[in-house]
């Protein structure tokens, strides 16, 4: 007796079937939960000294950067957390002081995070991990624009930044955004 091919399949497919068969428990779909983050890169800065100065080579004391974001409102019930994280590099041998800044659509301050960040003078690289409060986490959802004030301490010795100077001042941020995708 010669089996065929086409039997065999049909009959494997049949045994399948009903070997397989369970009631299926679409309910425990309600319990669960996608836990994720995104990280996104905000400011990225090499800051030279003729940056801090103005046309008449005065010392500027405050620079400021702004970059716009995408809308996250639509992520309401599932955002869990936000971390911002800075890198800093400062070869000048003056301190600095950075602080990040939210803003609406119409580039209106609403939120500041604290605590703002001190960069020692002639730091190598640093790292700070700044997280937004619990109870302050639904700013994220006005937030268009996120900013970056960077102040240039006063010198304790006097002196003043010259064009000619080859200090820098390197500053790279990121925020991650961490999620747990729910039914709400």
């Amino acid at each position: 007796m010669i089996i065929n091919p086409k039997k065999i399949s049909y009959f494997f497919l049949l045994v399948l079937c009903f070997s397989c068969t369970e009631p299926i428990d679409v309910d425990q779909l309600d319990d669960a939960s996608l836990d994720t983050s995104y990280m996104f890169t905000l400011v990225h800065l090499n800051l030279k000294a003729p940056k801090f100065l103005d046309e008449f080579n005065d010392e500027i004391p405050i620079t400021s950067d702004m970059v716009s974001i995408p809308e996250v409102g639509d992520l309401n019930p599932y955002l869990k957390r936000a971390e911002f994280i800075v890198k800093t590099e400062n070869s000048f041998n003056r301190n600095f002081t950075l602080s990040i800044l939210f803003y609406d659509e119409d580039q209106k301050l609403i939120y500041t995070l604290k605590p703002v960040i001190i960069v020692p003078s002639n730091s190598d690289v640093l790292t700070f991990d700044l997280e937004i409060p619990e109870n302050d986490i639904n700013v994220i959802y006005n937030t268009r624009f996120f900013g970056m004030n960077m102040s240039l301490w006063k010198s304790t010795t006097g002196e003043t930044i010259k064009v000619t100077d080859d200090s820098v001042f390197i500053l790279k941020s990121a925020i991650t955004l961490y999620f747990n995708f729910k039914k709400v």
